[in-house]
């Protein structure tokens, strides 16, 4: 129940963030090529949100993480390998990536030059992907464990080989997962259309409303994508022989 309300609470801000970042960067990348200083405010004006929904993301997102471990130690233990890997990534490569640039974005208004603060701002999103992603990793192997091998000596799944590794970090599930995610707080609501974050109450003006519906362009290619690839993975059910012709543990 602890770790249920503290992920519930973490996913408010999760798709939000991810959206905004997004949003951010293609309004400043038309300050830098257009020179208009009203881009530059409506960007300045959405990273404030962003600010509060990362510094509130990072404080629930930490506990969640040291709530495997106090919550689920035996777990933690016997499946390290691919579970706690992504997430050691995750917090040393992506988060970090992630924290540097936002200092840089957040505080380098006229303090370095347009194109590094650009950069920086482009680079946040890309970190806050990338995070992302690593948690749906994690994620994805408890729905879908592949690359991994039960050792009966340590009595622990393992990770046998590099090949193992990167079969854990393709797992379909957790690509399908990031592409259905990533952008979720502007997808439309489909029981109250007028609450949805893509309809003028989100936006500060129509300048806004303008770019986060370029930005939903790719919404309708991204559910297709999903789509197509979920009914391919569907096609074929696994059989008694499939599953007696890998080493994988079922």
């Amino acid at each position: 129940m602890q770790f249920a309300m503290t992920a519930a609470y973490h996913w408010l801000f999760v798709p939000l963030t991810l959206g905004l970042a997004m949003v951010m960067a293609v309004m400043e990348t038309i300050y830098v090529v257009k020179k208009d200083d009203f881009w530059k405010r409506a960007a300045r004006f959405w990273m404030k949100l962003f600010a509060v929904n990362f510094a509130v993301g990072i404080a629930t997102g930490i506990i969640l993480e040291f709530e495997f471990g106090t919550n689920w130690s035996n777990y933690s233990w016997f499946v390290g390998d691919m579970f706690g890997a992504p997430l050691a990534i995750e917090g040393i490569l992506a988060f970090f990536m992630e924290a540097t640039f936002f200092a840089v974005m957040f505080f380098g208004w006229d303090r370095v030059s347009k194109r590094f603060h650009l950069a920086s701002t482009w680079l946040t999103g890309i970190g806050a992907t990338i995070s992302a992603y690593w948690i749906l990793v994690a994620n994805g192997w408890m729905q879908n464990p592949v690359g991994t091998t039960f050792n009966p000596d340590t009595v622990r799944s393992e990770m046998a080989s590099a090949a193992a590794f990167w079969e854990v970090v393709t797992n379909p599930v957790a690509v399908f997962s990031l592409a259905g995610f990533n952008g979720t707080a502007y997808y439309p609501s489909c029981t109250d259309l007028q609450s949805s974050l893509t309809i003028a109450n989100s936006s500060s003006s129509r300048f806004t409303l303008q770019v986060m519906f370029w930005v939903s362009l790719l919404i309708p290619f991204v559910l297709a994508y999903i789509s197509y690839a979920w009914h391919q993975m569907d096609r074929g059910k696994i059989s008694s022989a499939d599953i007696e012709s890998t080493n994988d543990k079922y």
